[in-house]
């Protein structure tokens, strides 16, 4: 009924009316009738209620509150963002910046890096994105890195600055929690320092020129956007979603003029639209490889390597399951998928109420609104697509529609905020441990030493590896061994499909010997991730030379007698990882140890209950499945 009301307008009448009385009615004695005890009731928790609000809209409108939580935003923003431990494929990315620098070129051909099957006529172009990356990490490390993202997401508050003052809206904390919410969001796809935060940032800037031009009408601003893909088609590969919301935007415009002229851009502003439209997809062929980058994306698109491939990677996972979800699947994915879900709730709120009041509607906004909320929650990696246009929008309506006060009555964003502080800072400290900020731990969360091995002793190629791990090992090993497979993926036309085959269930002996038949690799290094298969390999009669905190390296029995005799003085020791605080770590580890050699699984039990913080939910629960294993293994009284 509340929405229902605030789309149809507001009754005038008080809040007695509510409860079936009028103002000028006569007062209604209740001694003695239950009904009027209950009238009062009503009465008093409608006035608690209503003072309540009075306080909290009070409160909000203070200006030292609002600096605190303007102060509190960033270091939201920074809790939500810890150095992400799986952030794979900036390695590959990197590695490609490096080959442009050292080659004196802007191409690549991608199939160089693997000795398997791979497409040699694939296009893929980072070039300025992935030098970008790599001479941020080449002078100053992981900071660096952390230093380009925030500088990013920097910018990005810039244009929503930049967007509230041309339409006259004060950085209130409804404004702060929004974009606390889009932070949060965002996560997902923004947390990885690779050349897809530009996109972040270059489609933040498309859909802030769009708002400036429904704003302002000038139309010079619609000659942004060539410049604006220009640069796009060179940083990333998301630069296709701009030319697609210029599509759009010229057929919303199209229908406004046609159905809701007062919305419409007039006949002048929409030519020059189209030439700025036709502009901007000429910029796209100012890439190294010209019109072939577009179609080799298309092809991309539309193959059956990437519907294979987006079964399997999270980055192409759907985010409709996860409304369902609670526990840890809540914090990981299904905050963003509510959070996207109640933005586009709102948002359809205001289109209603336009169209119901203000016998009013913006088809432009309508479809990118649609076409970005499918996109973000078909593709985990395309939330933030739908979560910043969300801002532009929401806040455009508020303006257009007079509705500006309801920012201003900040009760919901108040303990909206204070939700996402306490949530986010529960499952950052709740549900991870270890976890690092600022850039630092980038060497730790990959297998460095399990590459300087494989460097050192040289064991006999070629080498197999899981498809996360191929990235690093572009970056590390490349070109004394080249891999298997890496995320790009899509060059893998025959391998991938073979290789999730491989991985997707439990492999037999005879299967791994098949797929040692069709791919002849003599050396396999596989990340923790992928421990069933690990197992699996052991069970098919290969052996494990060596393993750290990240992967295990396993060799043919072929291999054997080639191994260098120093490899046996390698320390293997549980005493390795005395230091180790990460609890998945550990956990891996001790897989290892209670299956291979269980009279070390006592020490790693005992590493893991000192070491890991007792704040860590999980603790217990895994300390119990170790105690089990070691039961199992008549090993348990060792640890006690």
């Amino acid at each position: 009924m509340f929405i229902w009301s605030f789309l149809c307008g507001k009754r005038k009448h008080s809040r007695f009316a509510f409860f079936g009385m009028s103002m000028n009615e006569k007062k209604v004695t209740t001694t003695n009738h239950p009904a009027g005890d209950r009238l009062h009731q009503g009465i008093r928790l409608s006035s608690v209620v209503s003072s309540f609000f009075a306080v909290s809209d009070k409160l909000a409108s203070s200006n030292f509150l609002r600096f605190v939580f303007v102060a509190l935003l960033p270091v939201l923003i920074l809790l939500t963002y810890p150095v992400n431990r799986f952030d794979y494929d900036m390695w590959w990315q990197m590695a490609l910046g490096k080959y442009y620098l050292t080659h004196h070129t802007i191409v690549i051909d991608h199939s160089i890096f693997s000795w398997t099957p791979s497409d040699p006529t694939w296009i893929y172009n980072t070039c300025l994105g992935s030098i970008i990356v790599f001479l941020f990490y080449n002078f100053l490390g992981g900071v660096g890195l952390w230093i380009l993202q925030w500088m990013i997401f920097l910018a990005i508050f810039l244009l929503f600055y930049l967007f509230l003052r041309l339409i006259d809206q004060k950085l209130d904390i409804t404004v702060v929690t929004v974009i606390a919410a889009i932070g949060i969001a965002s996560a997902p796809a923004c947390s990885y320092y690779k050349p897809e935060l530009f996109s972040a940032l270059l489609f933040c800037a498309a859909v802030f020129v769009l708002f400036s031009i429904k704003r302002t009408h000038k139309k010079h601003f619609f000659y942004f956007y060539p410049l604006l893909m220009t640069l796009w088609v060179n940083l990333h590969g998301s630069f296709i979603m701009g030319l697609a919301m210029l599509v759009t935007f010229f057929a919303g415009e199209l229908l406004n003029r046609k159905f809701f002229p007062e919305e419409s851009l007039n006949a002048d502003e929409l030519t020059h639209l189209g030439i700025a439209g036709v502009l901007s997809f000429a910029a796209t062929l100012l890439n190294p490889y010209g019109i072939h980058y577009l179609l080799s994306i298309v092809r991309g698109i539309f193959s059956d390597n990437y519907d294979i491939n987006s079964r399997y990677i999270q980055a192409y996972v759907s985010l409709w399951p996860y409304l369902k979800e609670s526990g840890m699947s809540f914090f990981q994915l299904g905050q963003t998928a509510w959070i996207i879900f109640i933005m586009m709730f709102l948002l359809s709120c205001l289109f209603l109420y336009g169209l119901i009041r203000r016998k009013t509607f913006d088809f432009t906004l309508l479809f990118i609104s649609m076409a970005t909320f499918w996109g973000s929650m078909r593709a985990v990696r395309a939330a933030y697509l739908f979560a910043i246009f969300f801002f532009f929008t929401f806040f455009y309506l508020l303006n257009r529609f007079k509705l500006k006060d309801l920012s201003s009555k900040a009760t919901v964003s108040l303990i909206v905020f204070i939700f996402l502080l306490i949530n986010t800072s529960c499952f950052t400290f709740r549900y991870n441990a270890d976890n690092k900020w600022f850039g630092a731990g980038l060497d730790d969360s990959v297998p460095m030493k399990e590459a300087a091995f494989l460097k050192k002793y040289k064991p006999a190629g070629p080498l197999f590896n899981d498809y996360l791990m191929g990235a690093y090992l572009i970056w590390a090993l490349y070109p004394d061994y080249k891999i298997f497979i890496d995320p790009r993926l899509v060059p893998y036309r025959e391998v991938a499909p073979d290789y999730w085959e491989l991985v997707s269930k439990p492999a037999t002996a005879e299967d791994i010997r098949r797929f040692n038949e069709k791919y002849p690799f003599r050396t396999a290094i596989l990340h923790y991730k992928e421990l069933p298969m690990i197992f699996d390999f052991l069970n098919a009669g290969w052996h494990l030379l060596y393993f750290e905190r990240n992967a295990a390296i396993l060799v043919h029995p072929s291999v054997l007698s080639s191994i260098p005799p120093e490899v046996q003085s390698v320390d293997l020791g549980p005493m390795r990882f005395k230091d180790e605080k990460n609890p998945l770590v550990l956990l891996n580890v001790f897989s290892l140890y209670v299956n291979l050699y269980p009279q070390a699984s006592p020490v790693i039990y005992d590493i893991y209950r000192k070491n890991v913080s007792d704040w860590y939910k999980p603790k217990a629960d895994h300390l119990r499945v170790m105690e089990s294993d070691m039961k199992q293994q008549n090993v348990f009284n060792i640890a006690q």
